[in-house]
């Protein structure tokens, strides 16, 4: 069964990729209206995800366990900015997110469009098995989270499975057609299998991520265990046990941005939460802004309207006219 979801809220983006076996944290990084839409069916052994996002995000946690995720830019941009995983810049032409042991960690510039493949490990290393490509088995296999390919072969996956997102969006009756979902497994599998056999060379393998990324996931994790509490950028070191310039530079390198910096995108995201769904003859915004830190009401309606493109008043006036 095949299901199209669009979403406004960065909420209705976790509910989607939720439901599709991804438990994501997502941060809109840039201002304006979030939109986009998630695509998801399963066909055979094989969950695909369309993921649609036009505005810059940065998103993070577990993958599935048991799972192997391949995911591939399905229309990169010419001069767009490249997908960010783990801190490193990617090419356009390879898969990544394979590593079952590495969480997501991932960032993405605006009007981006993911496939995302998931599939039991275990039935990928019998397909593996099968087809002649033992050497797909092991933990050796993905032990790397992203390979490079060769750029007709991704081509290749690009345009095979942009013709089935758009047949399962338009004709999901047709996959339940005699025969049709045994041949698009047994066309789409190898085409995956050859690609990572290939790109699991050792020859092949990108450079290792830049240092610092696992300070800047322990600052994520500690943001998101303490939501409400004040905190200085000295004070973050300190919880941390890392310096300040570390923490900086780290922040700066994975994310283009300081620890503070994104620290306030978090606790705006946590007030909008909040006012989509309050109740708007009870819920005063000042008080709540500054449970989250926010003490100035004027910078903080400025900041809240670049991030979202409108006020918090206007955000809580929604369910009212709902």
């Amino acid at each position: 069964m095949a299901s199209l979801i669009s979403w406004a809220e960065v909420d209705q983006m976790q509910g989607s990729l939720q439901r599709a076996g991804l438990a994501l944290q997502v941060l809109q990084l840039e201002g304006g209206k979030l939109g986009g839409d998630a695509l998801a069916c399963r066909v055979g052994p094989l969950s695909l995800l369309r993921l649609r996002m036009e505005r810059s995000l940065h998103s993070w946690g577990p993958k599935p366990p048991g799972q192997i995720v391949v995911t591939l830019d399905l229309e990169p941009l010419p001069h767009q900015a490249s997908l960010r995983a783990h801190g490193q810049a990617l090419p356009s032409s390879c898969l990544f997110g394979l590593d079952p042991r590495r969480e997501v960690h991932l960032t993405l510039p605006s009007s981006t469009v993911l496939a995302v493949i998931s599939v039991n490990r275990a039935e990928l290393e019998r397909w593996a098995a099968d087809l002649g490509w033992p050497d797909l088995d092991g933990e050796q296999a993905f032990r790397s989270n992203w390979i490079p390919t060769d750029p007709q072969c991704c081509d290749e996956l690009r345009r095979y499975l942009r013709q089935l997102f758009t047949v399962v969006q338009h004709s999901p009756g047709r996959l339940r057609e005699d025969g049709i979902e045994r041949l698009v497994v047994e066309d789409l599998i190898p085409l995956l299998i050859g690609m990572l056999v290939q790109g699991a060379q050792p020859t092949q393998r990108l450079a290792s991520p830049p240092p610092r990324i696992e300070v800047v996931q322990q600052a994520q994790r500690w943001m998101l265990e303490h939501p409400l509490e004040p905190i200085t950028l000295a004070d973050l070191c300190r919880s941390l046990h890392v310096s300040r310039r570390c923490l900086i530079q780290g922040f700066r390198e994975h994310l283009g941005m300081g620890p503070m910096a994104f620290l306030k995108l978090q606790r705006l995201h946590g007030v909008r939460r909040l006012l989509i769904n309050a109740d708007p003859g009870l819920q005063r915004i000042g008080p709540l802004a500054a449970e989250w830190g926010f003490l100035n009401a004027g910078h903080f309606a400025r900041d809240y309207r670049r991030l979202f493109g409108e006020l918090p008043r206007q955000t809580l006036q929604r369910r009212k006219a709902a």
